[in-house]
């Protein structure tokens, strides 16, 4: 800047316990890629675990990318790999996802002596840690100089049963990109004709990782309780869970209503094939494919936990159900099938509220004044 103080460039180190497909990890993903360059530098990005989908995007965007290729515990000497990562980049900031990444960070500031500023995400809530990871991430919170969560239930959780302090706390939700989500009339088609679906068939949809926490045994169960109901089911992602499932859609004979399709690069297109959007989680905090679904007018069915009560207004933009009731889930599915009017009037719904309350330009501003909140400067100013 000529005439004057050249502006402070922050630098600021990403540290995940992964970079798999997932909401963490698109979180950190899509941060990295649109924080404002003229203001901050990310000096790295590393994963804890072997590099996954999201790593290798930022590595093929010219982001600096590290692994520690830990197995799924980490040792001592990734802790001192990862010290000296923070050593040689020297940021101003590290910003950690997920328990092993915040647990990794807070030791390397405490007992390695390299300065920086901590900023973890914790993300999903720690309710099914065992006791004793519990107890290592309560001796080790005060190494945190601020904690983002994704939704006031996580914030109550990290507060009111943590025992963190409420002043640490923030909450960010997450956003999503509308210009990125545009339903394609081409490709409804497209994905119909793939499954051969029949004019009148419903097809709903959820997506997320196969594992207990999604709760897709409870949604395979309502598609069993449907019956003979023009409704199809297709599930998007991979996990551990997917053996059980596939077992069990056999038990129950709907192997032509249920269809696990894997992790798929073409989410948008698939939403668009979609009448229907179902989350049916045990918990949660705020999914990015809740929100994603929700962006291109698509009525959901959700259960009621955590988060997804701050987005879901039900009976306005889409059904509550308790979760773990295939019952109550399969009803509320078969009511929105047989209402098209009802799903357009939803949909639209559920398209203003992220557009109003989970947009990518709200949650980018506030990233960017937590960054600077944590170093003391004055907040940045965006321009929409």
């Amino acid at each position: 800047m000529q005439g004057g103080q050249k502006l402070l460039q922050v630098k600021i180190l990403f540290v995940s316990t992964s970079t798999t497909v997932g909401g963490a990890e698109k979180t950190l993903y899509t941060i990295a890629t649109l924080l404002d360059p003229g203001r901050h530098e990310v000096c790295g990005v590393v994963s804890v675990k072997v590099p996954g989908a999201y790593c290798r995007r930022l590595a093929a965007a010219g982001f600096p990318t590290h692994s520690l290729d830990a197995p799924s515990r980490a040792s001592w000497k990734d802790i001192d790999r990862l010290a000296a990562l923070i050593r040689e980049t020297r940021p101003h900031i590290v910003h950690a996802f997920m328990y092993q990444a915040i647990q990794m960070c807070r030791i390397v500031k405490r007992w390695h002596g390299v300065p920086f500023k901590l900023i973890s995400s914790p993300r999903v809530n720690y309710r099914t840690r065992t006791l004793w990871t519990k107890l290592l991430d309560r001796a080790l919170k005060g190494a945190d100089d601020m904690l983002v969560a994704e939704s006031k239930a996580s914030r109550d959780y990290l507060v009111r049963w943590l025992g963190y302090s409420a002043d640490k706390v923030r909450i960010i939700h997450n956003g999503v990109d509308l210009a990125g989500c545009p339903i394609s009339k081409l490709e409804r088609r497209q994905k119909r004709l793939e499954l051969r679906l029949a004019a009148d068939d419903v097809l709903i949809g959820s997506a997320g990782r196969l594992d207990e926490q999604k709760g897709f045994d409870t949604l395979v169960a309502a598609m069993g309780a449907l019956g003979k109901r023009p409704i199809r089911c297709v599930v998007l992602g991979e996990g551990p869970a997917r053996p059980r499932l596939e077992a069990r859609i056999r038990r129950l004979g709907i192997e032509r209503k249920v269809m696990l399709l894997g992790e798929r690069d073409d989410m948008t297109s698939w939403l668009s094939a979609l009448d229907i959007f179902v989350l049916p989680s045990l918990w949660e905090g705020l999914p990015n494919a809740l929100l994603e679904a929700m962006a291109v007018g698509l009525p959901v069915v959700a259960s009621a936990v955590d988060g997804v009560v701050e987005a879901v207004d039900s009976g306005k933009n889409g059904l509550l159900v308790p979760p773990g009731r295939p019952g109550a889930l399969a009803a509320a599915v078969a009511k929105l099938a047989a209402d098209p009017a009802a799903r357009s009037r939803m949909g639209e719904a559920a398209k203003e509220t992220v557009t109003r309350r989970f947009n990518l330009i709200d949650m980018m501003a506030s990233y960017e004044r937590a960054y600077a909140e944590v170093l003391g400067a004055p907040a940045p100013q965006r321009i929409s």
